[in-house]
């Protein structure tokens, strides 16, 4: 179930769906008396997500990805649902069904300035970059699909509970049906001593041909009970 990582795939993708429906900026304190130039103060040392994540945002060929999502799990910046909680996502969603894709771009950059991992931000990206003929940055959008993509397709087949796609956030779930065309028929969640998964009953349009997919959403589930005292 290798992802096809032709150029226009992504594209054609994300047509077939609608058919069916930042630079961190470093705060500047004051200068009151006393205070070190900024040009002298020390730098804080990257963290691993954050050097992973520059190697992303530089479209590095060598890039690990199943590196960066574990970096990015283990994180300060992790949000489980990757994308569904954010400003911007839902905006971003209605202004492609208008066609309205230089607005679309606008929200797109809200999400992903909260969370550069939404692949559902990056896969909308890719479409209203491309209809605004902003082609460089639909390769850059482009680039994190289809490495999130295959980072997920490398961690099993999905079909069932032993071989199930690990997906790291809701947005890597939601994306992965989208890109792949399939239609939600049922929706649930089952648990074994391997850990927690998301059971989905789906139709491919294509063929009409209807199966169960599993994703293990363990992670999320771990994080959110971690810290559902906070």
């Amino acid at each position: 179930m290798a992802i096809r990582t032709h150029k226009n795939f992504v594209l054609m993708a994300l047509l077939a769906w609608m058919g069916l429906l930042t630079a961190c900026s470093a705060p500047t304190g004051g200068s009151g008396d006393g205070a070190a130039p900024a040009d002298t103060a020390p730098s804080m040392p990257l963290t691993e997500y954050e050097r992973l994540l520059g190697e992303a945002k530089s479209l590095s060929f060598t890039l690990d990805f199943n590196a960066l999502r574990r970096a990015y799990v283990e994180s300060a910046d992790y949000n489980p649902h990757g994308g569904v909680r954010l400003d911007g996502l839902a905006e971003a969603y209605s202004a492609v069904e208008k066609a309205e894709f230089g607005e679309c771009l606008g929200h797109v950059d809200r999400v992903l300035e909260g969370n550069y991992m939404s692949l559902e931000a990056h896969m909308i990206g890719v479409l209203c970059s491309g209809r605004s003929s902003d082609f460089a940055r639909e390769d850059r959008h482009r680039y994190m699909v289809e490495g999130l993509m295959e980072a997920i397709e490398s961690s099993g087949d999905g079909l069932s509970q032993e071989s199930a796609f690990h997906t790291i956030t809701t947005s890597e779930l939601r994306g992965y049906v989208r890109l792949k065309g399939l239609q939600v028929l049922d929706q649930s969640i089952v648990y074994d001593r391997q850990g927690v998964y998301d059971k989905m009953q789906v139709r491919d349009p294509e063929s009409g041909d209807e199966y169960d997919l599993y994703f293990n959403v363990s992670r999320q589930f771990a994080h959110t009970a971690a810290n559902s005292g906070n």
